[in-house]
């Protein structure tokens, strides 16, 4: 289902339905289910029949390896830091891969670097990072607590509003799965209560925690533990926050106190994605947005751009961005037809286009089939890891479907084309003030582009992303 429907599909539900049942000891978790509700609907499902028992024993492996991670990792934590005030939980899918070698969080890093010296402060991750990352600032990897299951009966009450519900999102596996998903993530987000319980609790004078991606079953489990000490939480944006992002704009019933699975405040870019989160609950009382800017873009420039080192293909006119993205409803090809048809048409060298892979999604192998038949010469495959901006200073042009990476180039006066009906609707507003341009996915639509030379960066009342560095901590508390 695509982004929009399913947006107005959650927020039809949430005023249907009675989600006050959806309670486990004494959280409210109508935001599990939210956030269940918009990843099964807007992903695209990959048809994988491998039931070998290969991959059963490789995933044995892998939760033994789990489990034993855990347990060495809470020793560590157990040695971090205990006079920390403020703490900062990440995602390694945020990691820039510098010219150095080395490694830097594009959310957090920027962040940590501009505290105060006197401030005390530890840095998780809670994924595994790879080994052979060298990270610029050290930190520690928070695991799940060992695998104990909780039980999970449904009343009678929840049962009939589960099964509205699934009727009402009309879901193409049974009402048993859907239960199932809901007692996993349930079970999931348990774990990492009690994992955050036990760091929180030996930090007697913590009092800020930050973290981005909020909408996870790790991070409500960290949010919820804060919340039941007293600790105030605060998710830094990392992406665009849209007026149909369905995990921060459209929440119509947050109760008065707010939910515990919830940030306390939301570290916006700018005012735009203020305003989309605040424009169904204007008067709400918590979880309140507030402009933190995007200090990654102004440390790049000050301390990253001058002494980068990539490799720049500079003889070519024409140097094409294409910041690819998972396959989406609307667009059932990673690598878009328009752009394959042109490459295989294309009789100039003058062009040349870099395909750069989502941190999150491995599509290397997909690309290389995705282009056979096109010249090696006119493109190449970016995995991701380099710094963002590198790319946009070496390119003349940038493609994408609905990224917002769209934004990060309009400040390096890069000219972004989006395709595909669902950026349409989602960058409404952009489009129709020629900020972006557009195209439902036309091969001649791309080569007039590309032709055209006279791009201006138009003027905007409100920039979507403020970058001051001096924004960084001013904050409403």
């Amino acid at each position: 289902m695509k982004t929009v429907d399913t947006f107005e599909l959650i927020l039809k539900i949430e005023n249907k339905v009675d989600i006050n049942v959806f309670r486990f000891r004494s959280f409210n978790t109508w935001p599990l289910v939210r956030q269940m509700l918009w990843y099964e609907l807007t992903r695209v499902k990959q048809h994988n029949s491998d039931k070998s028992k290969v991959v059963l024993i490789v995933r044995i492996f892998l939760k033994i390896k789990k489990v034993i991670s855990a347990l060495y990792n809470s020793l560590l934590m157990q040695k971090s830091h205990t006079d920390d005030t403020k703490i900062f939980f990440s995602r390694p899918v945020f990691l820039q891969k510098l010219s150095t070698g080395r490694y830097l969080d594009r959310i957090i890093d920027p962040i940590i670097l501009s505290l105060d010296k006197n401030d005390n402060f530890s840095k998780y991750y809670v994924s595994k990072v790879s080994k052979s990352k060298q990270l610029d600032l050290p930190y520690f990897e928070l695991d799940a607590e060992i695998y104990r299951p909780v039980v999970v009966n449904f009343t009678p009450q929840q049962e009939l509003v589960i099964d509205e519900i699934y009727r009402l999102c009309e879901f193409d596996f049974d009402l048993c799965d859907f239960q199932d998903k809901y007692r996993n993530n349930l079970n999931l987000f348990i774990r990492w209560f009690d994992s955050a319980n036990a760091l929180l609790k030996s930090k007697p004078v913590l009092k800020e925690i930050y973290l981005s991606s909020w909408y996870f079953p790790d991070m409500m489990g960290i949010c919820a533990a804060a919340s039941k000490l007293g600790m105030k939480t605060i998710d830094v944006q990392h992406g665009k926050q849209g007026r149909h992002q369905a995990m921060y704009s459209g929440w119509t019933k947050i109760p008065k106190q707010g939910y515990n699975l919830i940030p306390d405040s939301f570290w916006c870019w700018g005012q735009p994605s203020c305003d989309h989160i605040l424009a169904s609950s204007p008067n709400r009382n918590t979880h309140i947005p507030f402009i933190g800017g995007y200090p990654w873009i102004d440390y790049y420039r000050k301390n990253i751009a001058h002494r980068s080192t990539k490799t720049i293909k500079n003889s070519y006119k024409i140097r094409v961005l294409v910041v690819l993205q998972p396959l989406q409803h609307d667009n059932p090809e990673i690598i878009p037809d328009f752009i394959v048809s042109y490459l295989l048409c294309n009789k100039t060298k003058d062009a040349h286009f870099t395909f750069r892979m989502h941190p999150n999604d491995n599509s290397y192998p997909y690309c290389i089939k995705r282009l056979r038949g096109v010249s090696s010469s006119l493109y190449s495959i970016d995995l991701g890891e380099s710094v963002l901006y590198d790319a946009f200073l070496s390119s003349t042009h940038h493609i994408t479907a609905y990224s917002s990476c769209a934004y990060e180039a309009e400040l390096f006066n890069l000219p972004t084309l989006l395709y595909g009906n669902e950026s349409r609707k989602i960058y409404a507003e952009d489009i129709g003030n020629n900020v972006f341009s557009w195209t439902e996915g036309n091969k001649n639509e791309l080569e007039g582009w590309l032709s055209c030379n006279n791009y201006h960066k138009p003027e905007r009342k409100c920039q979507y992303i403020d970058s001051r560095v001096d924004l960084t901590f001013i904050r409403s508390n």
